[in-house]
């Protein structure tokens, strides 16, 4: 009886400390995964420099430069949705699943906002401006991002369906699933800002 005791006090330790080895290496894959994958978010950035140092004035003559209101307001979006994404990490990790859910659900449907507008900017670009890499790069960059933002919402609804399933009770190690959500969506945001500053302000 006494060795049953024993083994369960020493399996106990055992699991916390396989728990914290798993939750430290996803840390450590997440981290690695957007230092990479932002790298090639900057190699669409120099793309965009070279061909613009092509021309002899950017964007071309004859091209209307892109207005900034709308990106402007889809911004505005994307930094909300990643406000409330932080606030639902930290809900979570307090046990209060009813703000976890209304701070994911808000930070969905601003990331759907965010996603409408950029389709929008997208489908307006003139054929003026498709004529030229002024436009083109436009579209490669802008549509690059929102498969991204696409496919991270995506994994965000999964997320909060099995939350509120009560899939991740258990620990920080367990609820990993909606702090690496979290963490895409952060991503994202990183990335558009880097994209809206290129795109947009700097000429």
């Amino acid at each position: 009886m006494s060795n049953g005791i024993s083994h369960g006090q020493k399996a106990k330790p055992r699991d916390q400390q396989s728990a914290a080895l798993r939750l430290k290496n996803n840390r450590l894959g997440m981290n690695i995964f957007q230092v990479s994958w932002i790298m090639v978010f900057f190699a669409l950035i120099v793309v965009n420099w070279q061909l613009r140092f092509s021309y002899a004035q950017w964007p071309p003559v004859g091209v209307t430069p892109f207005e900034p209101l709308l990106p402007s307001l889809a911004t505005l979006a994307l930094l909300g949705s990643s406000f409330f994404a932080q606030r639902g990490l930290a809900a979570f990790r307090s046990a209060e699943i009813k703000d976890f859910a209304l701070c994911w659900r808000l930070t969905m449907t601003l990331g759907i906002v965010f996603m409408a507008l950029i389709a929008r900017e997208f489908a307006m670009v003139s054929a003026a401006a498709l004529a030229t890499q002024y436009g083109v790069t436009m579209r490669l960059m802008t549509g690059f991002h929102i498969v991204h933002a696409l496919v991270i919402v995506g994994i965000m609804l999964a997320v909060y369906r099995r939350a509120g399933a009560g899939a991740y009770r258990g620990g920080e190690a367990a609820g990993w699933a909606v702090e690496g959500a979290a963490k895409l969506w952060h991503f994202v945001t990183v990335a558009w800002m880097l994209f809206y500053l290129v795109l947009y302000w700097l000429r």
